[in-house]
């Protein structure tokens, strides 16, 4: 897996476990890296790929595109002009399935699931 990414390195994506092999898709992080470029801040990636047990340890859906290697939660803190160019850069770059919560963003390209969405955790 290569590593030519502007603002990511593929180690900022792998598994919290800290045990199992990263299995993070390049094109994920490459379109993440155009986001980053629109965006104009940084991304801090609170979780990327997840193996089982760590995706059941956080409370991920059984189904989750972590598993896959297709999201990435983007730290937004409580700054809400940090949350705003983050979704900017993520729309721009061609995101159409994102989950916005209170700290953070998922962005994810998962081909299995429905386009055009924005969803809310509470």
């Amino acid at each position: 897996m290569g590593d030519d990414f502007k603002h990511f390195t593929l180690n900022e994506f792998a598994c919290k476990c800290g045990k199992c092999q990263n299995f993070i898709r390049p094109e994920l992080v490459a379109v993440l890296d155009r986001a980053r470029d629109l965006a104009g801040v940084p991304f801090a990636i609170n979780s990327g790929f997840r193996c089982p047990a760590h995706n059941a340890a956080v409370g991920g859906a059984p189904a989750s595109s972590h598993l896959k290697g297709l999201a990435a939660d983007i730290a937004t803190g409580s700054n809400f002009e940090r949350r705003f160019r983050i979704l900017y850069g993520l729309l721009g770059a061609g995101f159409d399935r994102i989950g916005i919560a209170t700290g953070f963003i998922h962005a994810d390209i998962d081909p299995d699931k429905a386009k055009s969405v924005v969803w809310l955790y509470r």
